[in-house]
């Protein structure tokens, strides 16, 4: 997908018309601005760990990067570490070899703004994460979420995801490990 205007609906029948598209490495200030203004709404800040610019500078150059615009503003983001051997690939956390790592992909972060919740967009992020993973031949998809973020983790285990594994990561942060067949 390179760019798509799609319509989001609320329960409550709002909706809104939102540009879906690739980011690159030219909105990288827009993602770090959106990162940091959902960062400061977030109560338990134990919940959330930010993504680095190194992080997102990398990412932006080999991994699936995907905006959610609003008036060419953008108001979410979601990450796909693509099935490379790297530091980032969550199948490290669960053991598994090289070769059954290079089968999966990892669901990295996704951060909305707080005025947008409510029209279903992580879910529509998974749903296009997964459709990205298949094409990219991966098998498996990895995430890990705050065992406290019960919303993030209730909406992964209605897209198919099971608890695998509960470890302390990021600095200590105790993390749930989730993964899900790809095919």
């Amino acid at each position: 997908m390179d760019e798509e205007t799609l319509s989001f609906f609320k329960k409550n029948g709002s909706k809104i018309e939102l540009t879906i598209k690739r980011c690159g490495t030219e909105h990288i200030e827009d993602i770090i601005s959106l990162q940091n203004r959902v960062y400061g709404c977030i109560k338990d800040k134990n919940t959330f760990v930010s993504t680095t610019i190194e992080e997102l500078t990398d990412s932006l150059l080999l991994d699936a990067c995907f905006g959610a615009f609003f008036n060419d503003s953008l108001i979410a983001f979601t990450l796909m570490v693509v099935n490379r051997e790297c530091s980032r690939n969550l199948g490290i956390y669960l053991d598994y070899e090289p070769e059954k790592r290079l089968q999966c992909v990892t669901y990295d972060t996704t951060f909305i703004d707080p005025q947008y919740n409510g029209y279903g967009l992580q879910r529509f992020f998974v749903a296009l994460k997964d459709s990205c993973a298949r094409d990219l031949g991966a098998t498996q998809a990895l995430a890990t979420v705050s065992p406290d973020n019960t919303f993030s983790i209730q909406n992964l285990l209605s897209s198919g995801f099971e608890i695998a594994a509960e470890k302390p990561m990021y600095g200590g942060f105790r993390r749930c490990i989730l993964r899900k067949a790809l095919i």
